[in-house]
């Protein structure tokens, strides 16, 4: 608006000046100047009213981005919490995948013959059911990687104790124990497994028909590390 006063001005100033000049062309001169005021005006206006537009556009915009930043962190969040909810359940029965382990000992001293698997028949801790006391099988709930231990204890001077931890029939590893006075041997493996996969302790030489001790001397355990 400051520049059409400033034209109004001028204009008022030549009208002054004109005023002792010949009436006509004072007249045609002030309607000339009048229509290019009123020009002026019109386009400052069309100006005001575009830029007020674009304000209008900007807030619309400054608006729609944060409702865009609204709805990007609440799309992180949910897909974290889903991600975290899939990593924390087991297929099947909704176990927590943080939980997954077990430990059991072998309560009765055993006689063992050849690929006899070990059935570790008193379980300490079993979280996510992967643990199977009935056939002495630990079956992956989910894919990841696990740890795995055993500790064999042999019964009397005479047996020795050939031993091994077995996925789906593969060893993975070996123990040995003497039964030099009761010899133990021990063995712990990481390992990756998929779901569904299993692992047990299997006895894989029998010479003279080993016996493996118990009361709670000798053991299995594992847990999952990772999933994946």
């Amino acid at each position: 608006m400051a520049s059409v006063h400033t034209l109004q001005l001028v204009c008022l100033c030549v009208v002054a000046v004109l005023v002792t000049c010949d009436t006509d062309i004072t007249q045609e001169v002030l309607s000339t100047l009048n229509k290019q005021v009123q020009t002026l005006q019109a386009a400052f206006q069309s100006q005001q009213d575009h830029i007020h537009k674009q304000d209008g556009t900007i807030v619309l915009l400054k608006n729609r981005i944060q409702e865009l930043e609204a709805e990007t962190h609440e799309l992180k969040h949910q897909n974290q919490f889903r991600t975290t909810g899939q990593r924390k359940r087991v297929s099947g029965n909704g176990a927590e995948l943080s939980n997954v382990g077990f430990s059991a000992s072998l309560s009765t001293t055993t006689a063992l013959g050849d690929s006899q698997i070990v059935v570790f028949d008193t379980v300490v801790t079993n979280d996510g059911n992967g643990y199977d006391t009935r056939h002495g099988h630990f079956t992956a709930p989910v894919a990841g990687l696990y740890a795995f231990s055993v500790t064999v204890m042999c019964y009397g001077d005479e047996s020795e104790i050939h031993a091994a931890i077995v996925r789906d029939g593969q060893k993975i590893g070996v123990v040995f124990a003497n039964g030099n006075h009761f010899d133990n041997g021990s063995k712990l493996v990481v390992v990756r497994l998929q779901a569904g996969q299993m692992v047990w302790v299997e006895h894989t030489y029998d010479p003279s028909g080993n016996k493996i001790n118990g009361a709670g001397y000798s053991s299995f355990s594992g847990f999952l590390i990772r999933a994946y």
